[in-house]
């Protein structure tokens, strides 16, 4: 039987606080700190689970991490992606726990991360499949939240923005000389965007004539939801999914189901149409908020089309 958040964070509740409370004197960016708390608690389920009470972290061994591990892959099927990043959390957690010699050792330091597949490409949407799935957003929005869908698929597919930079976006980050916006991505680093001019005119339009009216400490958000709040990171995903689920349904549209598009590849989708479009890779890092180039790259993939123009020679003389 499955064991509540609220019990495990009820026998937890000083490691966690330790935990978070770490992470944030670090800094790190409270998505990474929400997401490494949630990876935990879904380890100290696993941990807790067979014996229904608390089991001291002291006793933790490698064999522990090792049976959570294929659990993800056997019966989760999680990808290697996301069992390492679960494997770095749990990690991290032990590891603060020791330099606060709450624990004398840490179980996970020696286990060694699952192999990623490389050199798989990032799904994407060719820019028909981009117009089907914004003339979509008609279909599966309420009539008030259709403008506001719009701009915030728009800013995925069309200026490369994360689901957590959406649900951040504030107001006085909106640069109307420029025509652009401040955007806050990983680890708090801002990085400036400038819009493509029909984008920034809808999302002006839709701040000064369709936006909800705001609860008192939500006045600066860009997105509210119908409740007066700004818009979840959760909640921009379902936008996603049901418009996603409803081309889904549709026969002409049947790829879709093997695509399993998402919020993050309508990103995927923007890099790669920039860099197809001769963009400098230098500059698509610096739109993306990339720290690292190599992160980029693998969006310079080549198309059968790009392939078909290249080959598209005459040669007969040759022959």
């Amino acid at each position: 039987m499955d064991i509540s958040n609220e019990q495990l964070i009820s026998w937890y509740e000083e490691e966690l606080l330790i935990f978070e409370t770490h992470m944030d004197n670090k800094d790190y960016s409270p998505f990474t700190i929400e997401n490494y708390k949630r990876d935990v608690l879904f380890f100290l389920e696993h941990l807790t689970r067979k014996k229904q009470e608390k089991v001291e972290l002291e006793e933790t061994k490698k064999i522990h991490i090792t049976l959570f591990m294929n659990e993800l892959k056997t019966k989760r099927g999680n990808s290697a992606t996301t069992r390492n990043r679960r494997l770095t959390a749990i990690r991290s957690f032990y590891r603060c726990l020791m330099d606060y010699e709450w624990v004398s050792h840490n179980p996970a330091a020696e286990l060694e991360a699952a192999k990623e597949p490389k050199g798989t490409l990032p799904t994407y949407l060719e820019k028909e499949e981009l117009k089907a799935f914004f003339h979509q957003i008609e279909t599966v929005s309420q009539q008030q939240h259709v403008k506001r869908n719009k701009i915030i698929m728009g800013l995925m597919a069309f200026a490369g923005l994360r689901v957590t930079e959406i649900h951040r976006l504030n107001r006085s980050a909106i640069h109307m000389e420029k025509k652009g916006i401040t955007v806050l991505g990983k680890g708090n680093k801002s990085r400036y965007i400038p819009l493509p001019r029909a984008l920034f005119d809808e999302l002006i339009d839709y701040i000064q004539h369709v936006r909800q009216y705001p609860m008192k400490g939500h006045e600066d958000a860009v997105f509210i939801s119908r409740r007066g709040k700004r818009i979840s990171r959760r909640r921009i995903q379902e936008i996603t999914e049901r418009i996603c689920q409803s081309l889904a349904s549709e026969l002409p549209y049947e790829g879709w189901k093997i695509k399993r598009i998402s919020s993050h590849k309508l990103r995927h989708s923007f890099a790669t149409h920039l860099v197809r479009d001769g963009k400098d890779i230098r500059t698509v890092q610096e739109l993306l908020g990339h720290t690292n180039l190599n992160t980029t790259q693998k969006y310079t993939h080549v198309s059968d089309e790009q392939k078909e123009r290249a080959m598209d020679m005459e040669v007969k003389e040759y022959f």
